[in-house]
C-alpha cells in the first residue's frame, strides 16, 4: 500500500542583513503553493556558522513583518511540545511557524533527541557530545536494555543551553560564548 506524504514544511533560518528581506517573499511562496513555512531564529548551533546575537532576527520581529502584511492568529505548539509555535493566516490561506530557541527557549518542554551516524544519542542541538549507543548495539544489547539506556540518558540530561544563553543575553555581562566546541549541525542530521 502506498501512503501519503506528510504535509510539506519549508524551513528558513533568518539572519539579519543576509536574508531578512526574504520573509514576505517566502510567506507568499508558501501561501501560493499550499506549503507550511517555518522560520528559525539564527542559532549558535555548532562552531562554524559565525554566530553573533546581533545577526539574530527574533520571533517578535518576524511576526511583526508577517502580521503587517498577512494577519495571523496563534495556534500554539503541535502536541504542546513541538519546536515551532504555529500561526494560521486570518484569511485561511495556510500557516506559518516560528522556532525561537534564542528569544523564547523551550528546553524544559523539549522531547527531541537525535542519533548521529556514528551511533551517538544527542539530547540537545547545542551539545558538545553524545552518548554511545553503537557499543551496546554491537554488544548484542536487547531492545529492552537499549530502551532503558535511552530512558536513563534522557532522564539524566541537564541540557538547558538555550535557557542559559538567554539568561546571559539579558544580564549586564551579556552573552559569553561556550568554552567548548559544540557538535556541528551536519553531524546531528539537521
Amino acid at each position: 500500500m502506498v501512503g501519503r506524504l506528510a504535509p510539506i514544511k519549508i524551513n528558513a533560518v533568518v539572519e539579519r542583513g543576509l536574508n531578512d528581506e526574504d520573509i514576505i517573499p517566502l510567506v507568499e511562496f508558501a501561501r501560493e503553493h499550499g506549503v507550511a513555512m517555518r522560520f528559525i531564529e539564527f542559532m549558535d548551533v555548532g562552531n562554524a556558522n559565525g554566530w553573533n546575537p546581533d545577526k539574530m532576527v527574533s520571533k517578535r520581529e518576524i511576526l511583526e513583518v508577517i502580521h503587517a502584511r498577512y494577519p495571523l492568529v496563534e495556534i500554539g505548539r503541535d502536541k504542546g511540545n513541538a519546536p515551532s509555535v504555529d500561526y494560521h493566516f486570518l484569511d485561511g490561506k495556510g500557516e506559518v511557524g516560528i522556532i525561537a530557541s534564542i528569544s523564547e527557549p523551550f528546553c524544559s518542554g523539549c522531547t527531541r533527541a537525535r542519533l548521529t551516524a556514528d551511533g551517538k544519542l544527542v539530547t540537545c542541538l547545542f551539545s558538545n557530545q553524545g552518548f554511545d549507543l553503537r557499543g551496546p548495539l554491537r554488544d548484542g544489547t536487547s531492545d529492552q536494555e537499549l530502551a532503558d539506556i535511552v530512558r536513563r540518558v534522557w532522564r539524566g540530561r541537564t541540557d538547558r543551553y538555550s535557557e542559559l544563553r538567554l539568561s546571559q543575553m539579558n544580564s549586564s555581562t551579556g552573552y559569553q560564548p561556550r568554552e567548548h566546541a559544540k557538535l556541528e549541525m551536519i553531524t546531528l542530521g539537521g
